[in-house]
């Protein structure tokens, strides 16, 4: 499985599972994207520079 095929699969398991949870009007993001974004960054595992170097590259 690719980098980009986990990052979908993982977004569409968290979406799945936010359905209840409404976007705020002035947020530019739904939680599900935040929620996604946060559970990378945890399994990275690294500081912020590396994991924005590493979602750059992927």
């Amino acid at each position: 499985m690719s980098t980009e095929d986990f990052i979908i699969t993982l977004f569409c398991r968290v979406d799945d599972e936010m359905l209840d949870v409404k976007k705020h009007s002035q947020a530019s993001l739904y939680p599900s994207e935040v929620v996604t974004w946060a559970l990378l960054f945890s399994l990275k595992g690294k500081g912020n520079r590396a994991f924005y170097r590493w979602l750059r590259q992927n």
